[in-house]
């Protein structure tokens, strides 16, 4: 729902924790001990993974989504966290489709006018969003595009199959007949006629 936004109160810890996802394996889940592993200790900073499962980089157990594996790419990052932001905002997305690149005080609007929360909380979810557009990219990523140009440059030059063609089989008969040694014309006659009826079409 609108009014369940996430929020961080450390919201510049984001970027630094999102890199480190980057460079960091990827764990069973994502937990708190994870966090600390990675160097991230206040428990302001634990907000990330509620944060992750609402952008559906993270599972409701904290085991990491088939999203996360692309925060690993450095170049595919802004752009998943794009999408994924298009998904969860949608709201916002439905009053402004640019509302990524409306003023402060549109977004604060479309935000008030969709969570209906005060402006105090208003606020607390205006600068997570912000510190999420702070890095994240809208459209299609380079190398989707740089694949899609590669398929259709090989369809174009890629010629058909030809079709085999398809031969009726043939079959070849030779009939040895073997002559009796005799003087009688009417015995041949007898022989060629009989296979002319039987025979020959």
């Amino acid at each position: 729902m609108a009014q369940d936004y996430p929020y961080m109160m450390s919201n510049n810890k984001i970027g630094p924790i999102l890199q480190k996802t980057m460079t960091a394996a990827k764990p069973l889940k994502f937990t708190h001990d994870f966090l600390k592993k990675l160097g991230f200790t206040s428990t302001n900073d634990r907000a990330i993974i509620p944060l992750l499962k609402k952008l559906h980089f993270l599972n409701d157990d904290g085991s990491p989504t088939e999203y996360y594996n692309r925060l690993k790419d450095k170049n595919d990052l802004p752009y998943v966290l794009g999408e994924r932001m298009r998904d969860l905002y949608s709201d916002l997305f439905t009053i402004n489709t640019d509302i990524h690149n409306a003023s402060d005080d549109e977004i604060k609007g479309a935000i008030g006018r969709v969570t209906g929360q005060d402006e105090t909380q208003v606020s607390r979810f205006f600068a997570t969003l912000k510190a999420l557009l702070a890095i994240a990219k809208f459209g299609e990523a380079p190398q989707k595009i740089e694949k899609k140009k590669e398929e259709a440059v090989k369809t174009d030059i890629e010629t058909p199959k030809q079709k085999k063609e398809e031969h009726k089989p043939s079959f070849h008969y030779n009939i040895q007949i073997h002559l009796p040694a005799t003087t009688e014309v009417s015995v041949y006659n007898a022989i060629f006629k009989s296979l002319k009826d039987n025979l020959l079409i």
